[in-house]
């Protein structure tokens, strides 16, 4: 009984912090991510 409510309530947390990360996660825009980057001399 004990581990069945330790089991319950943790996928209770697991269900509302995917839930939160889902619902946070569209709220920013993506926008990509501009950087020069320096190449070694052989690949230029």
């Amino acid at each position: 009984m004990r581990r069945e409510k330790i089991l319950v309530g943790f996928l209770t947390v697991l269900v509302i912090f995917l839930l939160l990360a889902w619902y946070d996660g569209g709220r920013e825009p993506q926008r990509l991510i501009e950087q020069p980057v320096e190449l070694p001399e052989g690949l230029q």
